[in-house]
């Protein structure tokens, strides 16, 4: 037999739940209104595929000076290994050769603090893995990069360069070099 003391306990009980069912609904409507909100505003829907992607470029100008661009390339929906599904891939590019690169913690730094550029040995795209590589081109821009991030290195001699210098946490990046 239930006493009235153990109803009002029950009766308790089921109101903090449907408390916490409400705020739980409550959280997760925010949480979709945010991504919903943040697609938006770059034009995608949270489950969109990219029709592009985005990646920096160092080049050099006809008087030798290195900046930074964005390049934006186009993605098409392709399958590339039946019966997988199509994916969004961009035009095969060449590539010559790879190669692995470990950056010990403040590498470069003396670099950035004496002002020295160098320029890269041969034109290729940077894959930053882990760790933060920061790179400054001579027009004074200087950004940051970190795992996941792409950038083409084109400034080869006789441009006037870049510095690149490392964080305080060791980096490894994978050089894939082109013509």
């Amino acid at each position: 037999m239930v006493g009235p003391m153990q109803t009002m306990m029950v009766r308790s009980l089921a109101a903090i739940l449907a408390d916490a069912a409400v705020g739980i609904a409550c959280s997760v409507a925010l949480v979709s209104h945010a991504a919903a909100q943040s697609a938006s505003a770059t034009g995608a829907s949270p489950s969109a595929t990219p029709g592009e992607i985005t990646y920096s470029q160092v080049y050099a100008t006809s008087d030798g000076e290195t900046h930074f661009k964005d390049v934006r390339v186009p993605l098409t929906s392709a399958v590339t290994a039946p019966p997988a599904q199509p994916i969004a891939q961009s035009t095969a590019q060449p590539a010559t050769t790879i190669r692995h690169a470990a950056f010990p913690a403040g590498w470069g730094v003396i670099d950035r603090e004496r002002n020295v550029f160098h320029n890269a040995s041969e034109r290729r795209f940077i894959s930053v893995r882990r760790g933060v590589i920061w790179i400054k081109v001579s027009d004074g821009e200087t950004r940051q990069f970190q795992p996941g991030d792409v950038i083409e290195v084109l400034d080869v001699a006789p441009s006037k360069g870049h510095i690149t210098w490392v964080g305080g946490e060791p980096a490894i990046a994978l050089f894939s070099n082109h013509p």
